[in-house]
């Protein structure tokens, strides 16, 4: 999926035309075989990217308090302090904590109104730069770090977008093993969904401009997942579901076919 995706509602076919062209196996351009996990098996839970959007957070609060205190002076010279510095304290700190703290309901299976579900896809979208920049840091794998993004993203998208009805589209990219695509051209058919095989970004954004889904199972790699779920997910429901890559990037890569099959019949309740 392509950084550049939008909702095909959205238009903007001026902004696509100038947008660069994305190509298949040019999020890995700085690939290290060295440091790849074995099997090309990036899995990571949901936990990784709560963890580092957490710690994120409190970086934040802790600058929103040094603000405050170098501030504060100047404030009291205007009639805020005491009481109502505190309120300003406490209170701008609360609503920073906020976000982290209800995404960690995830993981327990706490499900969200569509604003605030909507409002937590945006925060991930937000958030993610930093968090790649602490990974890296870190020394903590991109396409972990990615996974995880995918795990919290996923039902954030379900309930951001809970309305039913319309076709559902499978991108599936080309580099995906024969035998796994005609599964997952199978499930397709058992679920009445249109399976579209693409070849980087730009393909997947007209396929999507093309079918007008209301519903989007993307299959890629981590780093393509997250540049597209990052961009379209708050517009449109998309799932990400992560291939494995045991040749390496871009080559005979694999999927799990029941995750599919669950993901498919998560889009396909929505509302219900």
């Amino acid at each position: 999926m392509d950084p550049a995706n939008k909702h095909p509602d959205s238009g903007g076919a001026a902004r696509d035309a100038a947008a660069p062209r994305r190509i298949l196996g040019e999020a890995w351009r700085d690939w290290d075989p060295a440091r790849e996990l074995a099997g090309g098996d990036s899995r990571a839970a949901p936990v990784l990217f709560l963890s580092l959007a957490t710690l994120l957070t409190a970086l934040a609060i802790g600058a929103y308090l040094l603000l405050l205190w170098l501030a504060a002076p100047r404030l009291a010279s205007f009639g805020v302090d005491g009481v109502l510095l505190r309120a300003w304290r406490w209170g701008g700190a609360g609503l920073l904590l906020l976000p982290a703290l209800l995404l960690w309901g995830l993981p327990i299976g706490i499900r969200y109104p569509r604003r605030v579900a909507a409002a937590l896809l945006f925060f991930l979208v937000f958030v993610w730069n930093g968090a790649e920049g602490v990974a890296r840091t870190l020394r903590i794998s991109r396409d972990r770090l990615g996974h995880a993004f995918v795990r919290v993203a996923n039902p954030l998208a379900l309930q951001a977008h809970p309305r039913a009805g319309g076709a559902i589209l499978i991108l599936a990219p080309r580099c995906l093993q024969a035998g796994m695509l005609r599964g997952l051209r199978a499930l397709a058919s058992e679920a009445g969904a249109r399976l579209v095989v693409v070849g980087g970004g730009s393909q997947a954004l007209a396929a999507i401009e093309e079918a007008a889904p209301r519903a989007v199972l993307a299959v890629a790699c981590e780093r393509d997942l997250v540049a597209g779920m990052r961009e379209v997910a708050p517009h449109l429901a998309v799932l990400g579901l992560a291939n494995r890559r045991p040749e390496g990037p871009c080559r005979n890569s694999e999927i799990d076919l029941d995750e599919a099959r669950v993901l498919l019949r998560q889009l396909g309740r929505r509302g219900a």
